[in-house]
C-alpha cells in the first residue's frame, strides 16, 4: 500500500497540486487506502470528457515512472483509431509488479498532471486496487451508465492479464469474464513483438476466448522500445532524455527541486 511502498512529501509539490486544483493529496489516499471495494480518486477530470452515456473511454494504467513520448502518443493514437471521448491516465496506488519506484508518488502525479494539462480531454485518477478486473469496476463505478471502456496496453502488459500468478484467490478464467464484461483493450506492439506475434498470442487457448473484445492498434516503428526503464537508466548516465519524454516532463526533469532531490 501507499504507506508501506511510497515516499509521501506533500511540502515540496503543494504549490504545483493546489495550481491543478488539488489542496491536499492525504485524504484521496486516505479515502482508498481504506476502501474495500475497487475506487478512483480523481485528481483532474477532462474539462471536456465524457459526460453522458454512451460515451467511449480510454484507460491507460501504468506506473508512470516516469511518463514517456510513447505514452502520450499510443493514448492519442487509440483515441483516434477508437474515436474516444475521454483519456483516463490511471495509477493504482498498489502495483502487483513492483515496490520501489525511483520517482515518489507525488512525482509521478505531478508529472501526469502536467501531460494532461495539455489535453482538455484527458483526466488523472488513483485506483485503490491493482488488478485490471479491479481498476474495470473502479471505472465502471465512476463512469455514467453504457460507457464504452477500452484499457490501453502495450503487448508486454496484455500478456500478464492473461498470467495465472495474478489470481490466486480466484479462477483466472472467472475474473477474466467479469472484466471482458466490462471492457475492452487496445494493444500496441511493444519491443520485439510485432502485430503478427500479437495474433498468434490471441489464437491461445486461454486468450482466444475473448479475442473479440481486444483490438490490435498500429505503432510507430520509433515508439517500439520507448519505455520508462530506458528513460531512467539514460537518466541516471547523465544521458539527454530530450526526445523520449514530453515537453512537460521534460521541465520538471530539469527543475531544481527535483534535482536537489534526485536519489537516482
Amino acid at each position: 500500500m501507499v504507506s508501506k511502498h511510497q515516499n509521501l512529501n506533500w511540502s515540496q509539490h503543494s504549490a504545483f497540486f493546489e495550481a491543478m486544483g488539488v489542496m491536499d493529496l492525504q485524504p484521496i489516499l486516505a479515502e482508498l487506502i481504506n476502501s474495500l471495494k475497487p475506487k478512483l480518486g480523481f485528481l483532474k477530470r477532462a474539462e471536456f470528457g465524457i459526460s453522458q452515456s454512451g460515451q467511449k473511454l480510454g484507460v491507460f494504467s501504468g506506473s508512470f515512472n516516469p511518463p514517456t513520448v510513447a505514452h502520450v502518443k499510443l493514448c492519442q493514437k487509440a483515441q483516434k483509431h477508437l474515436g474516444l471521448d475521454e483519456i483516463l491516465l490511471l495509477l493504482a496506488i498498489v502495483n502487483l509488479d513492483k515496490t520501489q519506484f525511483d520517482f515518489s508518488l507525488e512525482e509521478r502525479l505531478e508529472m501526469m498532471l502536467a501531460v494532461a494539462q495539455e489535453q482538455p480531454n484527458w483526466s488523472v485518477a488513483l485506483c485503490s486496487h491493482g488488478r485490471f478486473v479491479e481498476k474495470a469496476q473502479a471505472v465502471k463505478d465512476a463512469y455514467p451508465d453504457d460507457t464504452k471502456v477500452w484499457f490501453i496496453v502495450g503487448y508486454d502488459t496484455l500478456v500478464r492479464i492473461f498470467e495465472r500468478r495474478f489470481y490466486l484467490d480466484r479462477p483466472m478464467e472467472e475474473a477474466l469474464v467479469q472484466f471482458f464484461e466490462l471492457a475492452h483493450i487496445a494493444v500496441f506492439p511493444r519491443g520485439e513483438a510485432d502485430e503478427t506475434r500479437i495474433c498468434a498470442f490471441l489464437r491461445q487457448a486461454e486468450v482466444q476466448p475473448f479475442a473479440q473484445k481486444i483490438d490490435v492498434l498500429p505503432t510507430e516503428p520509433s515508439l517500439l522500445f520507448v519505455s520508462s526503464t530506458f528513460v531512467r537508466e539514460k537518466l541516471k548516465r547523465g544521458e539527454d532524455v530530450t526526445e523520449l519524454v514530453p515537453k512537460s516532463v521534460l521541465k520538471f526533469l530539469r527543475s531544481p527541486n527535483w534535482r536537489k532531490n534526485e536519489r537516482r
